[in-house]
């Protein structure tokens, strides 16, 4: 029996509406959309595309019809709806309602504005998953050439060098080899990113890699962990292209431009560590193309099926 994915429909007035109601036209199987059916029917009648209604789990708490909501822009409804999409998943997920959750794209923004506490999915995602003691939880992107993992997620560039430690890096390292084990089956050769240009040159470019990092490796090589580097990041993501090496990432930009280069449409995003499996498309609302007709599907397709393929693993 084929396992049931989740799909959240996101920010209702960005891009997610759109590329579900394509995806759901092509006739995809076994999937479970958390959404506002008024929403997707709407936008499949301006797309001139059927689908299934019955993959719809309609939630439509706090939409007030579609003068409640403006296309393009972020409000505090789209957060709030977009916002209860993911909780509603998740809640069957846990209850095995359904195997796997892929998400659209939410506006942290538009949370802002509904009052939200959590400044994206990951933070939302890891409370969710066990409210009393929320998991230690890593962002993995994946694709076909590229693993890449982050050691820090959503913080300016000043605050993850001075949040830099070994601690934190060290359990990075733990929750990435445990990942790629349960999941995978294989023991991940792990290469670490250097934080300072040409990995500090023994100091003359900054001392994180000698105080920091390389004291990092040796101690997570004492846990059996394949683990290297540092390594110099203007080379090291070439290196490790279509070799199956996974990349620890010291900070946002450093992992998400490699990888957005790579191809928007050849990876997905997902959160290690959870109790479920967790993955998401590898861009955002798109707010400027809401409602034109002229959002691709096919990043969300590759999240359905990568994810597909990992859940029938297990």
């Amino acid at each position: 029996m084929k396992k049931l994915i989740g799909i959240t429909m996101g920010d209702p007035s960005g891009i997610g509406p759109e590329i579900i109601v394509k995806v759901l036209a092509k006739g995809c199987p076994n999937l479970r959309v958390y959404g506002t059916l008024d929403i997707l029917v709407r936008t499949a009648k301006q797309l001139g595309l059927n689908f299934d209604h019955s993959t719809i789990f309609n939630i439509d708490n706090g939409y007030n019809g579609k003068d409640s909501l403006e296309l393009g822009k972020p409000t505090q409804t789209s957060g709030f709806l977009s916002y209860n999409y993911v909780k509603s998943a998740v809640s069957d997920c846990l209850n095995n309602r359904i195997q796997a959750i892929v998400t659209a794209p939410i506006s942290k923004f538009a949370w802002k504005l509904a009052s939200i506490e959590f400044p994206g999915h990951t933070e939302l995602l890891a409370k969710l998953s066990n409210p009393i003691l929320p998991p230690t939880v890593r962002m993995l992107l994946k694709s076909d050439s590229l693993n890449i993992v982050l050691d820090s997620t959503h913080l300016s560039l000043k605050s993850a060098i001075s949040n830099l430690n070994s601690s934190n890096l060290l359990e990075t390292a733990i929750i990435t080899n445990a990942w790629f084990q349960k999941n995978l089956n294989k023991k991940p050769k792990i290469v670490l990113a250097a934080l300072n240009p040409h990995a500090g040159e023994n100091g003359a470019f900054g001392e994180e890699e000698k105080s920091i990092l390389q004291p990092t490796v040796a101690l997570a090589k004492t846990k059996d962990i394949n683990i290297s580097g540092p390594f110099s990041a203007d080379t090291i993501f070439m290196n490790a292209m279509n070799n199956e090496i996974v990349v620890i990432s010291l900070y946002h930009d450093q992992a998400l431009i490699p990888f957005k280069l790579n191809g928007l449409d050849k990876g997905i995003n997902i959160t290690m560590g959870l109790d479920f499996f967790r993955s998401s498309v590898d861009h955002g609302t798109a707010f400027d193309i809401a409602g034109k007709g002229l959002a691709s599907e096919v990043p969300l397709l590759k999240a359905i099926k990568m994810t597909q393929r990992m859940i029938e693993k297990k």
